[in-house]
């Protein structure tokens, strides 16, 4: 799970243009992360589309908390406000 930054970055912008909202929540399993990745609308899409997806954001787990942790970009705050107005 240890992914580039703007990998994370692009699979964010990706997951948001799908309709897909993402958060960091702690980690429900007990794993050896205190935080996991939460996706809302995941079964919303064809299974063959999301499994390719849910693989991407587990190889890129890490840097995409970074991305949602992350309020200095001003491009990404815009992206997160627009499903919100």
């Amino acid at each position: 799970m240890n992914g580039h930054p703007c990998t994370a970055r692009a699979l964010y912008l990706e997951l948001r243009a799908l309709g897909l909202e993402l958060w960091v929540e702690d980690a429900p399993d007990g794993g050896p992360l205190d935080y996991g990745i939460a996706v809302g609308g995941l079964r919303s899409l064809p299974e063959a589309r999301a499994r390719p997806l849910v693989r991407r954001i587990r190889e890129n787990e890490d840097e995409l908390v970074r991305v949602l942790l992350d309020r200095r970009d001003p491009d990404l705050d815009a992206v997160r406000r627009e499903g919100h107005c």
